[in-house]
């Protein structure tokens, strides 16, 4: 294991734990970390949206700091994921992909993960279904591992479920080639894990992953109240990734002839590179406004079921007296398009498929809301030092902790996203600066045009800005690599 910075000395680490609350030196803060699939922000109604109920997340942002400004470092599961538990950026821990998930254990080496630190530090660490990259729903039907890290945990937990398979009324939205399976032997390659793909569910959800998690999840917070074992206790739920299952009772909040779709401008893709097309509605089969509109029912109905198993975990928490010593966090692993510019899904680095939200709920410390620019590899960091655990050597991120003294502090002068192996965004407080491999461009001010609807890469009058924002990139790229 490489040498750490201490952050603190012992007295000062002594003074950030009474600081945040806690009430002994010797009593460790556990925490509470649940991370979502294939969640941008603007679909949850503490982040803004009017039609998608999520009200157990909105009140955990209501007791905690909300991040409004948090980016992931990739907009796919696996290289994010990867990111997010190493504390570095994707090309440096050398995932760059899905299929590269598999290289994270061999590349970290002998690096602790963000649950491996805890660990090493007298925790209990455990897996809850996905926290490193597990490929939805191959994973989650045939009830595997994925490309874990087994270093990380104390123990680990799959949370097997039928997905496709689930029993209900099934319908398929767009035109991607399925290959069905009713004896239910093969569980890859089957179509599923990119097609809008819905299953309204009879009954309450307990045979789906997310219902099994939390099950999990309160089992084993219960057994940390009774054996006070400090724990850092991991939390993947698998929705709102595609198929999109849920308990019919979770649709009927959202007819699909009520949902209303983003706005749209004319001609919004004569500015939009080729390289920044992404999956849209004409390429995928989405060519009525009320399969769009179904798209957005299963979704959300999707985000709500999930926002109940977060509402039943933080209550066993609050319930077991635990809250007064755990700190509770909620965030995704990327954004996810819905039809803003006509795009779907993720692989994008406009603003919908790059921003994530973070809430993170620490004892003794008021609820606040910080547009502080923070990024993915930043949660490693902020959880050690919240926890008075050093920040080893090899973490890119930084602390988030001074947001809690001051909401309007700046962290970062900008943060970054990659996407494939060289397209890159470079967020600033006010500027989106995209640029492809084939040295595309696009250049967005988030300011006055926070829909991104106007590139601004070829207008002379900020000519100055995209010289900058092309210095900055080439500056943060030298010094990632």
């Amino acid at each position: 294991m490489p040498a750490v910075r201490p952050v603190f000395t012992t007295c000062c680490a002594i003074l950030l734990l009474a600081f945040f609350g806690q009430v002994s030196r010797a009593e460790k803060p556990n925490v509470l970390f649940i991370i979502s699939d294939d969640l941008g922000s603007q679909s949850l109604g503490c982040f803004g949206n009017q039609q998608c109920r999520s009200p157990n997340i909105d009140a955990l942002a209501s007791q905690g700091m909300k991040f409004e400004r948090t980016y992931t470092q990739y907009p796919v599961c696996g290289p994010s994921r990867a990111a997010l538990m190493s504390g570095m950026y994707a090309q440096a821990i050398g995932v760059t992909s899905n299929g590269a998930s598999e290289k994270f254990t061999k590349n970290l080496g002998d690096r602790p993960s963000l649950a491996q630190h805890f660990k090493d530090n007298g925790y209990y660490t455990a897996r809850v279904s996905k926290i490193y990259h597990m490929r939805v729903p191959g994973d989650i039907t045939a009830g595997v591992d994925g490309p874990d890290h087994a270093a990380s945990w104390t123990e680990r937990f799959n949370c097997q479920a039928p997905e496709q398979w689930s029993e209900g009324e099934h319908t398929h939205l767009t035109r991607e080639r399925l290959k069905p399976d009713p004896q239910r032997d093969v569980h890859y390659g089957l179509g599923y894990g990119g097609a809008f793909y819905v299953v309204k569910t009879p009954g309450d959800g307990a045979e789906q992953a997310d219902m099994k998690a939390s099950a999990k999840a309160i089992e084993i917070l219960e057994a940390r109240a009774k054996d006070k074992q400090p724990f850092f206790l991991a939390v993947g739920l698998v929705r709102p990734h595609v198929p999109l299952v849920a308990p019919a009772s979770f649709f009927e909040q959202y007819p699909a002839q009520q949902m209303t779709l983003p706005e749209q401008l004319d001609g919004d893709w004569e500015d939009i590179p080729k390289a920044g097309m992404v999956k849209n509605s004409r390429g995928s089969g989405l060519d009525t406004k009320l399969k769009k509109q179904k798209v957005l029912e299963a979704y959300y109905a999707s985000v709500t079921f999930m926002d109940a198993q977060v509402g039943k975990m933080v209550a066993a928490v609050d319930r077991l007296g635990l809250d007064k010593n755990t700190i509770v966090v909620f965030t995704a692993d990327h954004g996810y398009h819905l039809g803003e510019h006509e795009f779907w899904q993720k692989m994008s680095l406009h603003e919908e498929s790059t921003r994530i939200p973070l809430i993170v709920r620490v004892p003794g410390k008021d609820a606040a809301i910080t547009t502080a620019l923070s990024q993915q590899i930043d949660i490693y960091p902020t959880l050690a030092e919240l926890c008075g655990l050093s920040i080893p050597t090899h973490v890119q991120g930084k602390s988030l902790t001074p947001a809690w003294s001051d909401p309007q502090s700046i962290i970062h002068d900008e943060v970054y996203t990659l996407r494939g192996r060289n397209d890159h965004l470079l967020r600033t407080a006010r500027w989106a600066y995209i640029r492809y491999a084939n040295g595309d461009v696009e250049l967005y001010d988030m300011q006055n045009d926070s829909q991104q609807f106007h590139n601004l890469a070829q207008d002379r009058k900020q000519a100055d800005t995209l010289a900058e924002l092309q210095k900055r990139l080439d500056k943060k790229l030298a010094s990632i690599q």
